[in-house]
């Protein structure tokens, strides 16, 4: 070796840096084996942390544009009880419910099947709806209303519910 154990660019590539039988020290592994099973929990990991970033970032969508109190007090919005709900046949998007909404029933379609997978256990729950609106064909059913959700920043659609039991037909004021 050179003076010193100090080696320069000058002795890359020589073979005689080292004595003949030199004892190199003990071999380890540089790196951990890692398993599929770590990768796709560590992936997993990263994709959810990704989501909690996009959703903390998002905001409330603006406020739209300014409406008389008066137009606001057109629309008639009361609670009723789902008395069935189900998958509109053919119709991805919709569900069919029918609710007690205290002036003889009523059916309505909404598009919000993505989010309640299992329509059958909304069966019993009070939600809210604009009665007066006109009735619409939609699939060849009539539908006489419009169910209320709230749409979070994620785009995630909820039923807007009574927290305490009321009657069918009850209006919000």
């Amino acid at each position: 070796m050179t003076d010193n154990n100090k080696l320069s660019w000058a002795d890359f590539g020589r073979t005689d840096l080292l004595p003949a039988g030199h004892k190199l020290g003990e071999v380890g592994l540089l790196f951990d084996k890692i398993e599929d099973e770590a990768i796709t929990a560590q992936i997993q990991k990263l994709e959810n942390t990704k989501k909690a970033n996009e959703v903390a970032e998002k905001t409330a969508k603006a406020v739209k544009e300014t409406v008389a109190f008066e137009d606001f007090e057109k629309l008639d919005i009361r609670i009723g009880t789902v008395l069935e709900c189900s998958k509109v046949p053919k119709a991805d998007k919709l569900l069919q419910f029918k609710i007690d909404d205290g002036m003889g029933g009523r059916t309505i379609l909404s598009g919000i099947a993505a989010y309640y997978p299992e329509p059958e256990k909304l069966v019993g729950t009070q939600i809210c709806f604009i009665a007066n609106f006109a009735p619409r064909k939609l699939r060849g059913i009539d539908s006489q209303g419009m169910i209320l959700s709230a749409e979070s920043t994620d785009g995630k659609l909820t039923l807007l519910q009574a927290n305490t039991k009321i009657e069918n037909g009850a209006a919000i004021v």
